[in-house]
């Protein structure tokens, strides 16, 4: 006689306990996965705009960095890793010897993305156009390497030194600025320039330290303007940046030479034109609180300033 087993009667259909389990499974690989995402420790990282490295070095993480651009000098030790190409001409062999397991962009490395999204290497996208941003820079780089708390000490640090300037010149008389960020320069005579528009981190810096931009059309980043079109505008103040003179060996007086043939100009009378060569006044990087107290100090020279 075969004697029979009874079966016991599962509490859920078998069909649904399969779907339940592979549900468990799913949610486990993805719990996982954010958390692996979350405390991911980049130890390879290029940095592919002078901006960034010097965040990098600000907040502590240079010895991560394994890779940059010919064109990162500062902090020192930053030209003491491989160079990887140009800010557009990046060389594409040599980041991918340097098996970086993350790579800093900007908005400008359209062709870069693409790459490394081909080869599979993460990377992070920041922008620096503005002062907000250039915050926003420091914020994000400080957390995707795990120095929030560092990263947040230097943005209050900054913060309080751009209180501090809005306040003591908020009530003050606004002089018109104009400041120059390209042109040729030790002929003897300004033929035209790039200057800094209302969208810049420059027009900012003026709003800030009490002053206010001399060209005022809005949507303009920076036009070229011609020795005629400076004149029209008549600045207060001149402020020609042109960190590139070191190279060439040009003093500054040869510089302020070509200001010297726009005789009409006000600030040729007031001797109110200021020649920046210094390696910061170019880069919208960390360095800029530097130059917003460059700034005050030129615009609002009756503050005793205590920076």
């Amino acid at each position: 006689m075969i004697k029979l087993i009874n079966k016991v009667k599962p509490s859920i259909p078998f069909y649904s306990f399969i779907i339940l389990i592979l549900l468990l499974q799913l949610i486990s690989c993805t719990e996982k996965s954010k958390n692996n995402s979350e405390h991911t420790e980049y130890s390879r990282i290029i940095s592919l705009s002078p901006s960034t490295t010097e965040t990098l070095f600000l907040l502590g993480v240079g010895d991560k960095v394994v890779g940059v651009t010919r064109y990162c000098t500062y902090p020192p030790e930053a030209k003491l890793k491989e160079d990887v190409g140009g800010f557009i001409d990046p060389n594409y062999e040599a980041i991918m010897l340097l098996k970086p397991d993350l790579v800093i962009v900007l908005p400008e490395h359209q062709k870069v993305k693409k790459y490394l999204s081909q080869i599979g290497v993460k990377y992070i996208e920041v922008n620096n156009k503005t002062l907000p941003n250039i915050l926003d820079v420091i914020k994000t780089i400080g957390k995707v390497c795990k120095v929030e708390d560092k990263a947040n000490d230097v943005i209050k640090n900054m913060n309080k030194v751009i209180k501090e300037i809005k306040e003591k010149t908020s009530k003050l008389q606004r002089k018109k600025v104009l400041v120059s960020v390209g042109r040729s320069f030790g002929s003897g005579s300004i033929n035209d320039s790039y200057i800094a528009g209302p969208s810049t981190h420059f027009s900012e810096l003026i709003t800030i330290a009490g002053g206010t931009n001399a060209f005022d059309k809005k949507n303009m980043s920076y036009p070229m303007l011609s020795a005629e079109g400076i004149i029209q505008l008549n600045p207060d103040i001149i402020i020609d940046i042109v960190p590139d003179a070191k190279k060439s060996d040009i003093s500054e007086e040869k510089l302020k030479e070509d200001w010297n043939s726009l005789v009409e100009l006000n600030t040729i009378n007031k001797d109110n034109i200021f020649i920046y060569t210094k390696d910061y006044s170019a880069i919208p990087g960390p360095r800029i609180i530097y130059l917003l107290q460059d700034f005050a100090k030129i615009i609002h020279p009756e503050i005793d300033w205590d920076f």
